[in-house]
């Protein structure tokens, strides 16, 4: 569960007479999981799904955390469907159920039907065609700040309808760019949909298209991309401070998704179970002999 409950017995090794009596009230009121003890909701518990990708489970302390919004953004190109379908893999392809929602707040009422029924995992692909209902029919003067409304009216919706539940809901979302005003300070990106999504999401992940391609034989068979991990609410601390922020590198492949190959040769590296020689001519030698032998059996 995305947290634990406290037991009875706990809160009363730690409450006093009259304080019990007020938990038994609320208890009886708005039912069991109400009130919960800090000890019994740390972190360092939560349960996860993998991502897909060997590198990224370990940068984010394990994978996707249950009962919790995920947001994938990036610029086009840049691998978010791709890594999204990732956590799909091994799910009854037959049976994986497609909505096509009209407007943005049916959308959000399909997601809070699904996460009511316990559902494990839901993407939203993607936050800019969510076409608020007021705007359907009115293109020509659409009231100012409808998208951003919209969403901060579903995602409290249905972030209030997580407590307590094991559903991930990955949002994936666009880069687009501040409009210049003559003062540029700090960075020019944004996000679509405001700032709602940002707050909600426990986890963040930027991808770039490194616009460079994986090779074998002449020909282009995926191409590279760089993950940041720049928002871990729920996980951070399994994850060393020093390694907030710091760019992961993932290879694509156009069949066959990520290449894990790659990942396990680059973090047994980073974990210095793989050690680089003082070398580089001869450490590069080695890893791109590793990689052909890879390739060339695949």
């Amino acid at each position: 569960m995305a947290q634990k409950k406290a037991s009875q017995s706990e809160l009363e090794n730690l409450t006093s007479p009259e304080i019990k009596k007020i938990i038994e009230n609320i208890t009886k009121e708005y039912g069991e999981g109400i009130i919960t003890t800090l000890g019994e909701s740390k972190f360092k518990d939560q349960p996860t799904l993998s991502t897909g990708s060997i590198i990224l489970d370990h940068e984010t302390g394990g994978g996707y955390p249950l009962g919790r919004i995920v947001e994938i953004y990036g610029e086009n190109s840049s691998g978010k469907t791709t890594l999204a379908l990732h956590a799909n893999i091994g799910v009854d392809i037959d049976g994986l159920l497609v909505l096509r929602p009209r407007h943005g707040e049916e959308a959000f009422k399909l997601v809070t039907d699904f996460i009511r029924g316990g559902a494990g995992l839901i993407v939203i692909d993607s936050i800019a065609p969510l076409i608020p209902l007021e705007l359907l029919g009115n293109w020509e003067r659409p009231p100012i700040g409808a998208h951003a409304k919209m969403l901060n009216n579903g995602l409290r919706q249905i972030n209030h309808e997580m407590t307590n539940r094991e559903t991930i809901i990955i949002f994936i979302n666009q880069i687009r760019y501040k409009i210049p005003t003559g003062f540029t300070f700090g960075n020019p990106e944004t996000t679509t949909g405001g700032a709602s999504l940002p707050y909600y999401a426990s986890l963040r992940i930027k991808l770039k298209n490194k616009k460079e391609e994986v090779e074998k034989g002449g020909k282009y068979i995926g191409i590279k991309i760089c993950a940041w991990v720049l928002k871990r609410r729920a996980i951070l601390s399994q994850v060393s401070s020093k390694d907030k922020k710091k760019p992961t590198d993932i290879e694509l492949m156009f069949e066959g998704g990520i290449q894990k190959e790659r990942e396990i040769f680059d973090l047994a590296t980073e974990l210095n179970i793989i050690q680089k020689s003082e070398n580089p001519e001869l450490y590069q030698k080695i890893e791109q002999e590793v990689f052909e032998t890879i390739n060339a059996d695949k």
